[in-house]
């Protein structure tokens, strides 16, 4: 009986022996290109950043716990304490403002005072005026003539008087009775026409500075002057225009 050798076997291990080989080449020849051209590579380094705190939107609520880590958020920082403002004591209050209001009623006082004084002033002031205006028409008559003439005590009937200066001394003596006005410098113009037997039969005022009071006191002077007033001279009809102030009355 003949035995025939398996061709299999023989052709599995040249194919093995064959692989190796060629692998073996292959790292040989990989290793020697690697010695005689290493590659270039770019080494990244790796940087590792320890997280604190991370921003957030209100400092004081504190900060959040990362994700993934055992780490407890830290502890809110403590309230800061606000500088307590110190408090007036109600006594030292009190005493202040008593002190203000002594401080106001002194002022109000002393404004007070001063007005008054100014109003003493300016009436002694007027007073003099007045005293001035009453010496010059004093003079006035007295050069014109009689030295009686156009005084209260006048009748109006010496020879060498003038009888305008009669009237004017009469309405004079009733405008110091009846004399009030609300303006600085009030004035009336007013026109008289006297009967031949003395009486008062006109009186209009032909301009004036507008003082109502002034006016009204004017009007009552006239008619307590005529009620007692010597007649014209040569019973004729006397017209004449008189100019009244509170510092006395001129001819027109």
């Amino acid at each position: 009986m003949i035995t025939r050798q398996s061709s299999v076997d023989g052709g599995i291990g040249l194919c093995i022996t064959a692989s190796t080989v060629v692998h073996v080449a292959v790292f040989l020849l990989l290793l020697w290109w690697g010695v005689l051209f290493p590659p270039k590579m770019n080494i990244q380094e790796t940087y590792y950043v320890d997280v604190v705190n991370l921003p957030v939107a209100s400092p004081r609520s504190g900060s959040p716990v990362q994700k993934g880590d055992d780490v407890e958020a830290p502890a809110s920082p403590a309230p800061e304490s606000r500088m307590s403002v110190p408090t007036t004591p109600k006594n030292e209050t009190k005493t202040q403002k008593a002190a203000d209001k002594a401080k106001v009623k002194a002022d109000a006082d002393a404004d007070a005072a001063l007005a008054k004084k100014m109003a003493k002033l300016q009436e002694k002031a007027e007073t003099k005026q007045e005293e001035a205006a009453m010496e010059r028409l004093r003079r006035k008559v007295s050069s014109s003539g009689s030295g009686r003439a156009g005084m209260p005590t006048a009748v109006g009937t010496e020879a060498g008087s003038r009888y305008e200066d009669y009237i004017k001394s009469r309405l004079e003596d009733a405008l110091k009775k009846t004399s009030l006005y609300t303006t600085k410098k009030p004035l009336v113009v007013v026109r008289l026409v006297i009967a031949a037997d003395g009486r008062i039969t006109r009186k209009k005022i032909e301009s004036s500075s507008g003082d109502a009071a002034f006016e009204k006191s004017v009007m009552r002077a006239i008619e307590i002057a005529g009620d007692n007033l010597t007649p014209p001279p040569n019973r004729k009809v006397f017209e004449g225009g008189f100019i009244f102030k509170p510092q006395g009355i001129s001819n027109k």
